[in-house]
């Protein structure tokens, strides 16, 4: 496909480098010329909301002796190119994300070379041969079953409304055969990351049935605190079987503590995790468990019925 850097110029009108990234993506074009640039809207964490250009295509990653056509898609910020793009793998529906150290449950990609960007020597190229490299090391996609196949398109709609990002994947019911209640999330932990996760998720109504699971006896005042706010289809309990059929389960408890050392407070944590999650995962077991304690903790498998 050939470079239309003219095109090009005038969608990026309101880039404050418009001819800096323009060059820039001319030199990404000779490596890789199947990708294909257009503008769209990105929704930030704030939820504030910016037309931004992004190219999406596919990168050839060798692993195991086979090679690996794996799609992602770059969002290029009007600051480019002294800020970094956002990374995104772009998975279809017949492919898995592997959560690991470079990639989360969305697909985000984390990467040395995004952490350390410095114009002028970060460039483009650069970051997809250090994304290749990367992925050479732990592969960020797998081939789902047959079976799964026909939850994946539904289920990355959903997790990308609660979290950052944009998807162009149209958002419809993730069927629950055993249970028709649809896009029910539990928030496991009273405390005050838990309470503030119950908040957001109802503020954003997309939820149709939200459970907040009380594990300790010490949050009875947040808990209470709660209750002033009056927020429907909103359930607390401390009965783990609440929570089930939830298409996502929010970890909140930790064990932090000022006397402990940071590896007690890990090892605190995970001995949490071998109490909770495997029941969560027996009342949920297509769920998505979504770590938000700190310190967290690596889990390589999104979906729960894994453990």
């Amino acid at each position: 496909m050939e470079f239309n850097s003219e095109g090009l110029r005038r969608l990026l009108g309101k880039y404050k480098f418009r001819d800096l990234t323009v060059e820039e993506l001319k030199n990404v074009n000779m490596f890789f010329p199947h990708f294909r640039y257009s503008m769209d809207t990105y929704v930030f964490k704030d939820s504030s909301q910016k037309n931004l250009l992004n190219f999406t295509g596919t990168i050839p990653v060798m692993y195991q002796g086979n090679t690996y056509n794996i799609p992602i898609r770059l969002w290029i910020l009007d600051s480019h190119p002294f800020a970094p793009p956002i990374c995104f793998l772009k998975p279809t529906a017949n492919m898995g994300i592997s959560v690991g150290k470079h990639v989360d449950a969305q697909g985000r990609i984390y990467l040395p070379y995004l952490q350390n960007w410095s114009h002028p020597k970060s460039v483009i190229v650069g970051l997809i041969k250090e994304m290749i490299a990367k992925f050479q090391e732990e592969l960020p996609l797998y081939s789902l079953s047959s079976s799964d196949e026909a939850q994946q398109v539904d289920l990355l709609a959903y997790i990308a409304k609660i979290t950052e990002g944009v998807s162009d994947i149209n958002s419809k019911n993730w069927a629950n055969h055993e249970n028709k209640t649809v896009n029910k999330i539990t928030v496991v932990g009273g405390g005050e990351l838990g309470i503030a996760c119950t908040l957001a998720i109802s503020a954003k109504g997309i939820a149709d049935r939200l459970v907040l699971l009380d594990l300790s006896e010490g949050t009875k005042g947040v808990i209470m605190d709660l209750d002033i706010f009056n927020l429907p289809n909103v359930e607390i309990s401390k009965d783990l079987s609440a929570s089930a059929h939830s298409k996502v389960v929010i970890f909140t408890v930790n064990s932090l503590g000022s006397s402990q050392s940071y590896l007690d407070v890990v090892q605190s944590n995970v001995d949490m995790f071998r109490a909770f999650v495997a029941a969560l995962g027996h009342y949920s077991p297509h769920g998505i468990l979504l770590v938000a304690s700190q310190p967290g903790t690596d889990f390589r498998k999104r979906s729960m019925g894994y453990w």
